[in-house]
């Protein structure tokens, strides 16, 4: 170990930490997501060296997770699906004039997180992928149906109307082609839809567009109008507050990481599932989406470490777990370097220079945090006549440049009235999203998994895994049956005194 500290370049750390830096850029950017970033760099990439490029395009990848939430936080959009989750307590601390403490665990929990991903990468990395490969088509589908369940404990108050809007947002994920049979459905003649509902632009709409049109009455971002100036010692202390919910964040981290290992999982998933076990472990789950900071560091630290889990196939297996770890493996395949089982035992020095240098770039994400807290909390103060307008240009530049056209620009306004009048008869928007993300991930390892097996529906219920995961299943609709009974209770003693 001291002789790979002593290798370390102060060269390397800076492009560790101009990864970070643009990859925060991007995440901070709607629309704009990890391998989206990632792309746009690759030519400055290949022109690196092989630990000079996996520190500049993984520094990206991760800064983009980071920053993803801090739109999330300040003004309710969510930079990428990941961080939707983000936004039920991150924008209701922001409400409450808060904004400063929230980005400061937002950086804390993505940075510990993290770190620790990166470590059981290092560590753990051939073992856990090959636990990743038990994984197929059955076990994902009920992995997706375990990130579904979290749809009865998103509002305990208006089950009803939250299993509604997830229900919608099933119906409107099945637009599009049938996987199957390759069958246009509910597409109306409409080329764009063929590939379904563009997922950017809906999302987009139902929480930015949706939020603006709601703020427009308002006066101020801040509820009572009052944002108090962050101090060195307050953002410290909301720093160190992050520790103090420890079990919110070893709950993301851990389910963060294991997520990320599983090829094609993918981080939302990672994040929705933390939020509901959070939710259910926590002493007061009534706080969950009025403000909770266990509502924001779990998801947040779920999404962080994934990152590190993701890597785990990408360099063990040599199966990329996402978009952003397609790229970095395909980059790495250009510079000489095979993933696979070999990789560790002929490149193991390789690896562990670069698991320091990230390590280095999560310590560098606390100081962006930190200046964040101190300074992005200004948004709070602009007038909302100016926020509203420059936020929503901002979001159609995002919608428009995921698939460069203005029909999608359409599909963001669209969605925007429809999560408008949602949100007005008090209909949960997230779980729109969540139907949205995880419908058509659903049906792609439905059909696979009874491809399988001549039909033989069967399979979901015999093999370990899947029995396993619907325990946890069983587990997380009983608790949520008990949060909603606790939930009722209250209120029933809260109107008797």
């Amino acid at each position: 170990m001291l002789a790979i500290l002593s290798d370390v370049s102060l060269w390397t750390i800076g492009i560790a930490v101009a990864g970070i830096v643009v990859g925060t850029f991007f995440g901070a950017l709607p629309g704009f997501g990890g391998s989206a970033a990632m792309a746009i760099l690759l030519p400055v990439a290949v022109t690196m060296s092989p630990l000079d490029s996996m520190v500049f395009l993984i520094g990206i990848y991760g800064g983009n997770h980071y920053g993803g939430g801090i739109p999330s936080v300040l003004v309710g959009v969510p930079g990428d699906a990941a961080a939707a989750a983000t936004v039920f307590d991150g924008f209701a601390m922001t409400r409450q004039g808060r904004a400063s403490e929230a980005l400061a665990m937002l950086a804390m929990g993505s940075a510990v997180a993290g770190a620790f991903s990166i470590v059981v990468f290092l560590l753990l990395a051939p073992v856990l992928a090959r636990a990743a490969l038990a994984f197929g088509p059955p076990e994902f589908f009920v992995l997706v149906i375990f990130g579904l369940s979290v749809l009865g404990s998103i509002d305990l108050e208006r089950m009803l109307k939250t299993l509604f809007a997830g229900m919608l947002g099933l119906a409107i994920a099945a637009v599009g082609v049938d996987p199957y049979w390759a069958e246009p459905r509910l597409v109306f003649d409409t080329l764009q839809l063929y590939e379904g509902v563009p997922f950017i632009p809906a999302l987009l709409g139902l929480f930015c567009i949706a939020q603006m049109l709601s703020l427009i009455g308002d006066k101020s971002l801040v509820a009572d109008g009052d944002v108090a100036k962050p101090t060195f010692r307050g953002t410290l202390r909301g720093m160190g507050e992050t520790f103090v919910h420890w079990r919110a964040l070893s709950i993301g981290t851990l389910v963060g990481t294991f997520v990320g290992a599983l090829p094609g999982a993918g981080a939302t998933i990672a994040s929705f599932i933390a939020y509901t076990i959070a939710k259910a472990t926590s002493r007061t789950p009534e706080r969950f989406g009025k403000g909770s900071p266990e509502g924001l560091i779990a998801p947040e630290a779920a999404n962080n470490s994934v990152v590190g889990g993701a890597l785990i196939p990408t360099f063990a297996l040599g199966i990329p777990g996402s978009g952003a770890a397609a790229v970095l493996m395909g980059v790495m395949m250009f510079l000489g370097l095979r993933p696979g089982p070999q990789l560790f035992a002929e490149q193991l020095p390789l690896i562990q220079t670069l698991c320091v240098y990230l390590l280095i770039g999560c310590a560098v994400m606390i100081f962006l945090g930190f200046v964040a807290a101190g300074t992005c909390y200004r948004l709070t103060r602009v007038p909302l006549a100016i926020l509203v307008p420059c936020t929503i240009v901002a979001s159609a530049v995002g919608a428009y440049s995921s698939r460069t056209e203005l029909f999608d620009v359409g599909v963001m306004f669209a969605f925007g009235f429809l999560g408008f009048l949602l949100e007005r008869a008090r209909y949960p928007l997230s779980a729109v999203v969540l139907g949205l993300v995880l419908g058509p991930m659903a049906e792609q390892y439905f059909v696979q998994s009874l491809a399988m097996t001549d039909w033989d529906f069967t399979i979901f219920f015999t093999r370990p895994i899947c029995i396993v995961l619907w325990v946890l299943i069983g587990l997380s609709v009983l608790a949520s049956m008990a949060l909603y009974r606790k939930s009722r209770r209250m209120d029933a003693a809260a109107g008797g005194s």
